[in-house]
């Protein structure tokens, strides 16, 4: 019985430790693409609020050119319509 009891737990053992090896490189590989990850957000995060913190101040010049380009657009006399030939 004792022989009968040990082949089963090598038996186990031959199905379960490759089991818990790819459990752990699983495991590994999860927290890997989670520190890629979350290093890439990061620095995509530092990356838009240092251009917002640029770009903030300059929206009332931004504005402003806009509203002279509209005005200048619009006094602009239309040419007038063709007709296609």
């Amino acid at each position: 019985m004792f022989v009968v009891l040990i082949l089963g737990l090598l038996v186990a053992s031959l199905i379960l430790i490759p089991l818990l090896i790819v459990g752990l490189v699983l495991k590994v590989a999860g927290l890997a693409i989670r520190l890629v990850l979350g290093l890439g957000f990061a620095v995509v995060g530092l990356i838009l609020a240092g251009t917002a913190m640029l770009l903030i101040p300059l929206l009332p010049i931004l504005f402003l050119a806009a509203g002279i380009w509209l005005i200048v657009r619009l006094t602009r006399p239309q040419p007038a319509a063709r007709l296609a030939n």
